[in-house]
């Protein structure tokens, strides 16, 4: 029997399932790992806490002897410098962004590179970090025998000696040219690395993502039989999809967590890489080249939340707003009452790509209540989802929702009203984990298992109202306050 432990390396912790190859769960084991923030925009991990993580979740399940293939995928956009056996320096995370001063180098040096990654850049590219690390610690850089891109690609290469990048993680980094299919000699070059320091690329066709075997020496630290294959699968936003609604062009979905996403999995030619260049929307090129995942994402989607039910419903419970806000939504003379919102109270991803854009309500009345207040700032992010969806070409009936926050069934219903679709919820259990399996099955060809939002009777279904027509005028002149706003935002910036 195939038994596949299957890693996926978040934020804070690892999640492991260790599944047989039809996706059935064996076990299920979690591991922790801290991270360092500092003033400057610092956000570091030790990369050997993932490795520790990952056995220690491994221990746990008490089935580390009967593993025949580990799969693997997680955070990316990260920088990890190895040499030797071990990491030179913490981990520069995803979010670190203390290479400002070095993008913007970048950018005046290589006018074309927006347009040959197909991806706008910003201050988080691994380019720039990079250059930071050129900067900063130049004997680090120096040393670092290969540079990996996030904690899959470093477990990956602790387990089997190979060093690995998936396509998707690599669309994250600023160093991928999309049209060549290959690492950007002059970017990296430009950033400070040796083009023999980037890892080797997989999934450039489907399947081709077993990097290597377990060494003896992985096997008698973690427990696993030696020479069992290691596949490095896709990057977190891609495994999320993939775990959820598939990999082939197709079905969108929505996430609801701290920030907010729509994810839809697209053909490889539905923009140019000049459009491409200047959309907020993310484009990352999945196994294969010939499809494309891009990615909508609001910056402030349970985060607003949040701070919407401390500002206007201090000292109650998610139970009680909830209640409140159903009885405002079921009366249809509120929704005059209910302003306009602009979600961004830490900046804006989606419909504009802008660090200075801040929260705002437009069209309060003296009929505005709280509850309405609570409501606009809901209706605010589904309508900037919408304004994603829009700019995909986005349209269809049913739409999955994930996430932390689509245990609001009010939220639900403003999703379905503003994207004239049914909202379709059920329990899943780390669909990274699930993408991981069907990776390994894939690599080695066995049957794949269905990803978990195939149609169930398990479905909750949350159906566009009546008048949800209401909506139609709103979503224009939503969109339009983005623009109107800007100069405002930006004014406001310079002035603090």
């Amino acid at each position: 029997m195939t038994v596949i432990a299957a890693f996926d390396f978040g934020t804070s912790s690892v999640k492991l399932a260790v599944a047989t190859a039809d996706g059935g769960v064996l076990a299920r084991a979690q591991a922790e790992y801290a991270t360092v923030t500092g003033p400057a925009g610092e956000a570091e991990q030790r990369a050997d806490d993932w490795w520790d993580a990952a056995a220690a979740a491994l221990a746990e399940t008490g089935l580390a002897g009967s593993v025949t293939a580990i799969g693997l995928t997680g955070q990316m956009q990260d920088l990890v410098a190895v040499a030797g056996d071990h990491a030179l320096r913490p981990v520069l995370l995803y979010s670190d962004t203390r290479a400002a001063a070095q993008h913007e180098r970048l950018v005046a040096d290589l006018p074309d590179w927006e347009r040959r990654t197909g991806n706008q850049q910003d201050v988080t590219n691994v380019a720039a970090k990079i250059a930071w690390l050129r900067d900063r610690e130049p004997a680090i850089l120096e040393q670092a025998e290969q540079l990996l891109f996030g904690a899959p690609g470093y477990v990956a290469w602790r387990a089997t000696g190979a060093a690995a990048c998936d396509v998707l993680t690599a669309s994250t980094t600023g160093l991928l040219g999309v049209a060549e299919r290959a690492w950007l000699n002059d970017v990296a070059n430009a950033a400070g690395a040796r083009i023999a320091q980037l890892p080797r690329l997989v999934g450039v066709t489907p399947g081709d993502t077993v990097i290597g075997l377990v060494t003896a020496a992985t096997a008698a630290v973690l427990g696993v039989p030696a020479g069992i294959p290691v596949v490095h699968a896709m990057g977190d936003a891609g495994s999320t999809t993939d775990g959820l609604v598939g990999s082939a062009p197709g079905d969108a979905y929505l996430y609801l967590g701290t920030t907010g996403w729509l994810a839809a999995v697209t053909p490889a030619g539905a923009d140019s890489l000049a459009a491409a260049a200047v959309s907020p929307i993310h484009s990352l090129v999945l196994p294969g080249w010939d499809a494309r995942l891009r990615i909508g994402a609001v910056q402030s989607a349970g985060a607003a939340a949040d701070w919407s039910r401390r500002t206007f419903f201090p000292g109650h419970d998610f139970a009680a707003i909830e209640t409140r806000i159903a009885e405002r939504l079921a009366d249809p003379a509120s929704f005059a009452a209910r302003p306009l919102c602009l979600p961004g109270i830490s900046g804006e991803r989606t419909p504009v790509r802008d660090a200075d854009f801040r929260g705002a309500f437009v069209g309060v009345t003296e009929a505005t209540r709280p509850e309405d207040l609570h409501l606009a700032v809901l209706t605010g992010v589904a309508l900037a989802l919408r304004h994603a969806a829009d700019e995909l070409g986005i349209r269809q009936p049913r739409i999955p929702l994930v996430g932390g926050a689509a245990t609001s069934s009010a939220w639900r219903q403003i999703l379905a009203d503003v994207f004239d679709a049914t909202i379709v919820t059920r329990t899943t259990h780390d669909p990274g984990t699930h993408s991981a399996v069907r990776a390994v099955t894939a690599a080695l060809g066995l049957p794949t298992p269905e990803p978990q939002f195939a149609p169930s009777d398990a479905d909750v279904l949350s159906r566009p109202a009546p008048d949800r027509e209401r909506f139609e005028p709103l979503i224009a002149t939503h969109r339009r306050l983005y623009d109107a706003l800007t100069p405002t935002f930006h004014g406001l910036a310079r002035a603090r």
